[in-house]
């Protein structure tokens, strides 16, 4: 088939979308299909822009590419949704979140909707409604992302599960497995990631628990401004980016891997350290990560409090023997989610 993976990107920007994209292109192509990435700059600093790409992937017909027919389009992110096409599946990282999870978050931190931004998401509300009630299938990436497509669109879907970015680098890297001194927490340098209550639980522990964090991103002043705060510096290594090899080390060389965000779509570092045999230290109110992680067995879901997280974090250093079993439960269970891109394509494709 002729397929086209609509999509959008952010320039110089590279997270699990575009991993997501590039891997998605690559089984396609190797089940010999023709297909290309389909994908324009988004915008969202201001209504305007963001009103001006959904009218820029509305007007877009892709029935025709090139004089030739183009079998199926599959829809990635919002607003490349709204593609015109007669075989347009969708297959949902997430939706446009400030119009929905994420419009009553942003006032209990502060922000009052302006009239424009109230115009526009009732826009893109009835847009979606449309746009995914138009599409022969609906997925999305995760649970989590079906629930609120429910939630806010009263629209069905199926949450389609897919490898983690370093999957393959992880199940063939031969570098020893060890219960090392510290956290590992790689991921963008954000609010929403929350590296914060890791900190703040590092800064109450009784062990002395190391961490390292891996990323970039407009909070890494606050992370490192909270470092010294809390006296955390000979505990606490900071990188802006590890190589391939170098993440893959730090995954298997860690005590245990950090991730607890507000809400997570998906989250590919919960995967990834389930590949590497490392248990999880998440919150309940993390999203897609609570998909993967079982509490107790294969890591600890607990509320989003540093006294509670420092207790797991003593509790692990305390106790490596207890890290090791549930690391190698964790990995076990990945292995009861059959994630492959072959199975992707057998629910997207056919």
């Amino acid at each position: 088939m002729r397929i086209a993976i609509a999509t959008t990107q952010t320039p110089f920007i590279t997270g699990g979308a575009e991993y997501l994209t590039k891997n998605l292109l690559r089984a396609c192509q190797q089940e010999g299909h023709q297909v290309d990435i389909i994908s324009k700059v988004f915008s969202d600093e201001s209504a305007n822009t963001i009103d001006q790409s959904m009218a820029l992937w509305g007007q877009d017909d892709f029935s025709l590419w090139g004089s030739k027919p183009v079998d199926m389009v599959i829809c990635l992110k919002f607003p490349a949704f709204y593609i015109q096409h007669d075989c347009k599946i969708i297959w949902a990282l997430h939706q446009h979140r400030s119009a929905y999870d994420l419009w009553d978050y942003a006032e209990e931190q502060g922000h009052q909707h302006s009239i424009e931004e109230q115009a526009l998401r009732q826009k893109i509300i009835a847009q979606d409604n449309k746009l995914f009630n138009s599409a022969l299938q609906n997925f999305t990436i995760s649970k989590t992302v079906s629930k609120r497509l429910k939630h806010y669109n009263h629209i069905d879907s199926t949450p389609l599960y897919h490898p983690p970015a370093l999957a393959e680098a992880l199940l063939t890297d031969n570098t020893e497995e060890a219960s090392g001194d510290y956290i590992f927490a790689p991921s963008r340098f954000e609010p929403l990631k929350r590296q914060q209550l890791l900190l703040e639980a590092l800064s109450l522990t009784q062990q002395p628990v190391k961490a390292v964090l891996c990323g970039q991103g407009s909070h890494e002043h606050q992370l490192r401004h909270l470092v010294n705060q809390y006296n955390l510096h000979e505990r606490v290594v900071i990188h802006q980016q590890l190589s391939e090899t170098a993440m893959v080390q730090h995954y298997k060389q860690s005590l245990a891997v950090f991730f607890a965000p507000y809400d997570e779509d998906y989250g590919y570092v919960t995967l990834e350290a389930m590949l590497a045999k490392k248990p999880v230290i998440t919150c309940y109110d993390s999203g897609g990560t609570t998909e993967f992680v079982v509490h107790e067995h294969t890591g600890f879901i607990e509320p989003p409090s540093a006294e509670r997280l420092a207790a797991r974090l003593d509790q692990l250093y305390a106790n490596k023997h207890l890290a090791r079993s549930m690391g190698h439960d964790a990995f076990q269970h990945y292995q009861s989610f059959n994630m492959s891109w072959t199975n992707v394509l057998q629910h997207l494709l056919y």
